[in-house]
């Protein structure tokens, strides 16, 4: 049995020796009092002792004064009470009483898709988006404003009656999602409220019970531009960190496109008593748009040269539409960048074209040739006209990379042992080519004929300076008799420091002597590749000649985007044309290729440390560009296509990859270069850079400070480390946070009219999960909902939320230990002491004085 005291007042305080801030309300109980049986034994205890009393003093009723009698009674009574009450032990203590709410979990779709605006078929819904954001109807409307602008616009219009209510409820605790959940803290208030930080599953480190108050805070804004909706990751990480959670809100435009089913774990939410509520964000008519994804050109042309521009496009059109099979006007723009200012001007259409839509929903290629004269840089933009009642027509035009369109001729210089087939084949082609400025050197011709080549030589040139000359040489299975140590170092430093390209392809005569001569040993460097000893390398030899040659060519397929094998832009496409290439029946074994190098050929049947033998790598030697041919045969490709077409295309290629970051001039100090060519938003960009000092020597300066620009000038600065123990070599990343086409170079002082950096480029689209579907998928929104035993709603209707949240509510009792009242003080200890003692002397004292027993 529990008594409330009345008051508590400064006695009490004195009394208890408790101070007079002690939390809680002050309570008494019989901390004694027995329990079930025990109180009928206490009662019959206590009747007994009252009827001895009572008998002893009724037979004392003829010795003594009646009223003697009466006050003998009640002393013996009081002394009978006290001791009841000691047994009793009454006490008092302080109770804290807290109403424990549950965690409701706010969980805030952050993907792509999320930073899209949604035009609106309907005025009714614009107009109560208006009303509940605040923002004009005819921007919501229109697709101006993006669905995370409306999100965060409607929490901050109705910040305080909506979180306010909903934490009458419970702790908000909110987390944004895209591939990952991030937990987000709440801001302070204006009036300088300290905020409480929330994570997803857990009350506030702050409240030790579990309740944070975070009223008068506010939500975050919502930053869109996650890669994915992975809604079941979000809600199983909610779930599994679920700490007293009572609800789940979920605001999602529902296009989930993770692994796992969502609606699952809302049933899972369901059996748990979990309702899940989701709120719809966006528009849910299928989208009808049309989307140019890709506009692609060579980053290097010459005068007069044919090259092509390969478009992508993406229609989404609903299953009904009308449009499907129909006509698409495409303009291809071409413009000039302005060398001084970096501004494009002169805008004009190359080529339009009438495209035909797709039956279905899918992607077009519309590839177009064009011819320039004259040097420059030039970007190329495909214009798709819009279609009628599209959902976005901003992503209806992309511009491409940059193209340089330089005069001067490449000079080549092709050295080989014998006039092996592949020999004859390349040297007609490099000759015919007007771009092409070619010198050959034959180690077999006779000396009195007279070399082949437009610029025939007399002489292997050996020196740098000599070698210097050329932008790239070309080595066929060459004799070594004629080269020395000083060659081969000129041949590094001609790459190293010159940026000048290398291609060495291997064959049956001279390559096994060549790469084991010990005077040659520095070629190895250069080289891509690795190769074993002189046994190694034979006994490999004689494995293949018993294979028959068997196993051929095989494709690494991940490669097929390098600019020496690209055909196409489509991969498909490219991957057939390959497909079509005849095999090779020898190559010349290696271990593996070196690190950063990429294996664009293997050989089938042939196996290195690494699995298949490399056949054709690509790699970097200093400043310069290398390929490894560990085969001969390609003249055998010129049965594919017409009259050799991707025989010659495929050289072309290989050359215009040589030069590509070698000076014309040979003075560029470094390039820049990306791990691949393209990424998707939010995805890691890894920089590499090679840069030597105003002495052309590998610089050791710490760090270098690479430029990102944009289409529209706007500039992202990225720090290069230099790699350590490697001179000259920068490493660097960034995170891709905007769709478009960059420009990388490094920021370092030029002189006048020199472009010291070879510059990189590179392209960020939009992760391919957020741009095939992207509208609102109530469908599954409704299923969550319903199957966990929540409710959804639409972002119109956002007041109503708080109402439906369930109220649940549990009363939380924290008691200090009891205290026995006459163990409160010094005072009380001397009463419950002496107050039995006075009232059995006193009895004793009047028994005495009436002579009684």
């Amino acid at each position: 049995m529990q008594f409330f005291l009345i008051a508590q007042s400064g006695f009490w305080n004195w009394l208890t020796e408790m101070p007079s801030d002690q939390p809680g309300e002050l309570k008494w109980q019989w901390a004694g009092l027995p329990e079930s049986w025990g109180v009928f034994i206490w009662i019959a205890a206590v009747l007994g002792i009252a009827a001895a009393v009572f008998g002893l003093y009724r037979r004392e009723s003829g010795t003594v004064p009646a009223w003697v009698r009466t006050m003998l009674a009640c002393v013996r009574f009081l002394v009978l009470l006290g001791l009841v009450i000691l047994l009793l032990r009454p006490s008092i203590y302080f109770q804290q009483v807290t109403i424990v709410k549950p965690n409701i979990a706010l969980l805030r779709d952050a993907s792509q898709s999320m930073d899209r605006g949604d035009r609106y078929p309907d005025d009714e819904t614009a107009n109560r988006l208006a009303a509940l954001t605040g923002l004009a109807a005819a921007d919501i409307k229109s697709g101006k404003v993006t669905r995370a602008e409306l999100l965060n616009r409607a929490f901050a219009q109705n910040n305080a009656a909506f979180l306010s209510t909903v934490r009458d409820k419970g702790s908000i605790n909110t987390s944004d999602f895209s591939d990952k959940v991030s937990p987000v803290s709440v801001l302070p208030a204006r009036g300088g409220e300290k905020a409480t930080e929330q994570s997803a599953g857990g009350a506030a480190p702050s409240d030790p019970a579990g309740v944070a108050e975070t009223k008068g805070n506010s939500l975050p804004d919502l930053n869109p531009g996650g890669p994915g909706t992975d809604i079941w990751g979000a809600l199983r990480e909610t779930l599994d960190n679920a700490n007293r959670l009572g609800a789940i809100v979920l605001l999602s435009e529902g296009q989930h496109n993770g692994g796992e089913d969502p609606v699952e774990l809302a049933r899972r939410a369901g059996e748990l008593d979990i309702p899940i509520f989701t709120v719809g964000l966006g528009d849910p008519t299928p989208a009808r748009n049309l989307t140019v994804v890709d506009v692609t050109v060579r980053s290097q042309a010459y005068p007069d040269e044919p090259f092509e521009i390969e478009t992508l496009l993406q229609a989404n059109l609903p299953a009904e539409d009308a449009a499907r099979g129909g006509k698409l006007k495409v303009d291809l723009v071409q413009e000039r960048i302005d060398p001084a200012t970096g501004d494009r001007r002169d805008p004009q259409i190359v080529e339009s074209r009438e495209v035909d839509l797709p039956e279905k929903s899918g992607r077009m290629r519309v590839d177009f040739s064009h011819v320039l004269r004259e040097p420059g840089q030039y970007v190329y933009a495909l214009k798709a006209a819009e279609l009628e009642r599209e959902t976005d027509v901003e992503d209806n035009v992309r511009t491409s990379a940059v193209l340089k369109v330089v005069d001067e001729k490449v000079r080549v210089l092709l050295v080989a042992g014998l006039p092996s087939w592949d020999y004859q084949q390349v040297q007609r082609l490099l000759q015919r080519d007007p771009s092409i400025r070619l010198s050959c050197w034959l180690q077999s011709m006779d000396e009195e004929r007279q070399q082949e080549g437009d610029e025939p030589i007399t002489d292997l040139p050996r020196t740098l300076a000599e070698l210097g000359n050329y932008n790239v040489i070309i080595l066929i299975d060459p004799n070594p008799e004629e080269f020395d140590e000083a060659w081969i170092d000129a041949l590094q430093q001609f790459c190293r420091n010159k940026a000048g390209g290398v291609l060495y392809m291997a064959g049956p005569q001279y390559t096994s002597e060549f790469i084991t001569m010990n005077r040659l040993r520095g070629f190895l460097e250069l080289l891509p590749v690795k190769f074993g000893d002189a046994a190694s390398i034979a006994a490999s030899q004689v494995i293949a000649e018993a294979n028959d040659g068997g196993g051929g060519m095989v494709l690494v397929n991940h490669n097929l985007d390098h600019p020496v094998m690209s055909f196409s832009a489509d991969s498909a496409e490219n991957l057939s044309r390959w497909n079509q290439m005849p095999g090779f029946t020898w190559n010349f074994p290696t271990e593996s290729a070196k690190p950063m190098a990429r294996v664009l050929l293997e050989r089938g049947n042939q196996s290195g440390v690494e699995g298949n033998q490399p056949a054709l790598v690509a790699g970097r030697f200093g400043a310069g560009s290398v390929l490894y041919f560990g085969f001969q045969g390609t003249w055998r490709w010129r049965r594919v296509g017409l009259q050799a077409q991707f025989f010659d295309r495929f050289w072309i290629q290989v050359i215009r990859y040589l030069v590509e970051n070698r000076s014309l001039q040979g003075s560029r100090r470094g390039f820049v270069d990306c791990d691949q060519p393209e990424y998707e938003l939010g995805s890691k960009v890894t920089l590499l850079a090679r840069f030597l000092d105003e002495q052309f020597q590998p610089s050791t300066q710490p760090t270098l400070l690479a430029i990102v620009s944009d289409d529209q000038r706007r500039q992202q600065k990225v720090n290069l480390q230099l790699i350590p123990g490697q001179p000259g070599q920068y490493e660097g990343s960034f995170a891709a946070t905007r769709t478009g086409s960059f420009e990388v170079t490094l920021d370092v002082p030029s002189g006048a009219g020199e472009q010291l950096i070879e510059t990189a480029t590179l392209r960020v689209v939009p992760p391919s999960a957020e741009a095939n579907a992207y509208w609102l998928n109530e469908k599954l929104l409704r299923e969550i909902a319903e199957q966990s035993g929540g409710k959804y709603f639409r972002l119109t209707d956002l007041q109503q939320l708080p109402a439906a949240l369930p109220t649940l509510e549990t009363r939380a009792e924290f008691n200090s230990p009891p205290r026995p009242v006459w163990d409160l003080n010094r005072l009380t200890r001397y009463l419950a002491l002496l107050l039995p003692v006075a009232l059995l002397g006193f009895e004793w004292a009047v028994r005495k004085w009436f002579k009684l027993l």
